[in-house]
């Protein structure tokens, strides 16, 4: 078992990775728990959550809505929650991002931890205080900064996750490697078949260093005014790509993250070698490196892209693997890099 801790605006956040973490929540037992489970985890841990205030939330994008966090937060009301409540997420990135947006407006705020489940949900999505929903489709259009008391990483949970679900949280790892950390992007390039073979140890150290990134991003930005910007890389596209497909994130950031490596390459910054190193990765991790939509669509669609200021665009260039940098690049000059892609 891994642990650390986040300090971010005077509140300190406990990260754990390891197994059978859902007994540590006896710390907790003096006060009033509700779990807002996904679906999927709680028929296959139905036992343990018997007795318990349970809101199940059905799997899909299509839960993240300003509508369905109403949904919720009616029965909170129902189940007599009040402000010495503690709202408990178990599940993956949707579900740890709606939980942290309801508990944040409930009672203008409540305690609330996660137990995260999926592996883009462990390296990624329940890190760093970001808790929102989606708005007509565009990617955490309404939401708030706020710290969770916990974020516990339970490895056996990955038992209950479809096999394209971890090949997509597998997007996020390579991302952190790419980034930020050449040691752990060569340790995936030896190693990746372990990890979608889910091997404990592996998936343990993968997990351990991703967070450990992430940790140390959001610790010295927490609101994305700078280096956590970072953490978007693949993303400005890849959002783009999956609003347009509905393609899982995981698969639509790689595509995010090959376009923008080769578009690194195109500017001078990245050695095509390198290009075609984290096109490699992530071609064997199963993910896809390229799509099929029409460049104008997809340009269209990053315009209400969140990191768009007038015409700029905070977007992310790599100059070579573990060394990423932020690029405010005219609109206008990434619409023609990327019809000079295709």
């Amino acid at each position: 078992m891994q642990a650390f801790n986040i300090h971010i605006g005077g509140r300190t956040t406990s990260v754990v990775i390891g197994k059978s973490l859902l007994d540590r929540l006896e710390v907790y037992s003096r006060r009033k728990l509700i779990f807002l489970v996904d679906e999927n985890v709680y028929a296959f841990h139905r036992k343990w959550f018997e007795g318990k205030d349970c809101i199940i939330v059905p799997p899909g994008e299509k839960q993240k809505t300003m509508t369905f966090a109403e949904e919720v937060l009616r029965k909170m009301v129902k189940l007599e929650a009040d402000r010495t409540s503690f709202l408990v997420a178990v599940g993956g990135g949707l579900v740890t991002d709606l939980a942290g947006f309801v508990a944040s407006v409930y009672m203008r705020g409540i305690g609330f931890g996660f137990i995260s489940s999926t592996l883009l949900g462990q390296v990624d999505a329940s890190i760093g205080g970001k808790n929102g929903v989606n708005l007509d489709g565009y990617k955490n259009m309404i939401g708030l900064f706020s710290q969770p008391d916990f974020v516990w990483c339970d490895l056996e949970l990955l038992g209950s996750l479809d096999q394209q679900e971890l090949v997509s949280g597998f997007a996020e790892v390579i991302k952190y490697g790419a980034i930020k950390d050449l040691a752990l992007f060569e340790f995936l390039e030896n190693n990746y078949e372990d990890v979608l073979k889910r091997n404990f140890g592996v998936l343990e150290k993968v997990v351990t260093a991703s967070a450990a990134i992430k940790t140390g991003i959001v610790e010295r930005d927490a609101t994305e005014q700078g280096e956590r910007r970072l953490l978007n890389y693949g993303h400005t596209l890849g959002h783009a790509i999956e609003k347009l497909t509905g393609m899982m994130h995981g698969k639509a950031v790689a595509i995010g993250m090959a376009l923008a490596a080769r578009i690194s390459s195109k500017m001078g910054f990245l050695a095509p070698s390198d290009t075609f190193r984290i096109e490699q990765l992530i071609a064997r991790a199963g993910l896809p490196v390229k799509t099929d939509l029409n460049m104008e669509d997809i340009y269209n669609t990053l315009l209400k892209d969140k990191k768009r200021s007038g015409d700029q665009i905070h977007f992310i260039l790599i100059r070579g693997i573990g060394d990423a940098f932020v690029h405010q690049m005219d609109l206008e000059t990434l619409r023609e890099l990327l019809y000079d892609l295709y």
